[in-house]
């Protein structure tokens, strides 16, 4: 029962996060299309998501993610997406189209969101997050993923620093009524107080738990073990790694 309370909430999450690209003001996104040369057939408009800059006047992160590939069956896409910056009117600011190619297949993306953390990777460099989440379709082998990408503005485009890095990930495989074992990851991004190459460190912190169901005269129990990992990405050949 923990676990399905757990899913359940997982999945109001996801399905807010996409609920909340749909509130993309409508004017800002036609009037970014027209400078794309894009229409909406060329998009995914349920993923387009956008957020004002903390620190940038009248200024907003938006995420638009281009079709690359379509197949029949609506949730099975390719897409890569267009990073900017505009003002107000939609007008960019900075552009620039990630080549990583993003799937949604069996384990289907559910929706992007824009991380503005206090991610000051260098001298007057403050980077920010697009987070993407998945979520896997079977139930005997629940799986659910979110990735994140860091970018900061350079010039009139952008730098990406991280690479669809592994946030948060969950999975497990059960019997569908209790009988199980699952894997519950959260990892946190810390900023270091040393520097590679003039970037600040990033040290990152993962909860693991693991949870073991088992039924036992009729009742489902569980048994949870915990522990803390730490890892530091370094700033490479210009990417964290």
């Amino acid at each position: 029962m923990k676990k399905n309370i757990f899913l359940i909430t997982l999945m109001l999450g996801l399905f807010s996060s996409v609920l909340s690209g749909q509130d993309f003001d409508s004017i800002r996104l036609n009037n970014i299309l027209k400078n794309l040369k894009l229409d909406k057939t060329k998009i995914r408009e349920e993923l387009c998501i956008e957020k004002k800059m903390p620190n940038g006047e009248g200024s907003y992160i938006a995420v638009i993610p281009v079709v690359v590939e379509q197949e029949d069956n609506d949730y099975v896409f390719t897409i890569r997406n267009y990073i900017l910056i505009t003002d107000v009117n939609g007008i960019i600011k900075n552009k620039y189209l990630d080549p990583t190619d993003i799937n949604s297949d069996a384990i289907s993306l559910r929706g992007f969101t824009i991380d503005t953390g206090l991610y000051t990777i260098g001298t007057n460099i403050r980077a920010f997050g697009v987070k993407a989440d998945f979520v896997g379709s079977s139930k005997p082998n629940p799986y659910e993923l979110s990735t994140m990408s860091m970018y900061y503005p350079d010039g009139a485009t952008f730098k990406k620093v991280l690479d669809q890095f592994t946030m948060d990930l969950y999975r497990g495989e059960w019997d569908t009524r209790c009988n199980g074992e699952f894997e519950d990851n959260h990892a946190y991004i810390i900023m270091d107080q040393s520097k590679t190459n003039n970037f600040t460190d990033l040290k990152i912190k993962t909860i693991s738990v693991t949870t073991i169901n088992k039924e036992v005269k009729g009742e489902c129990n569980n048994k949870e073990t915990s522990k803390t990992s730490y890892k530091t990405l370094k700033f490479k050949n210009g990417k964290y790694q």
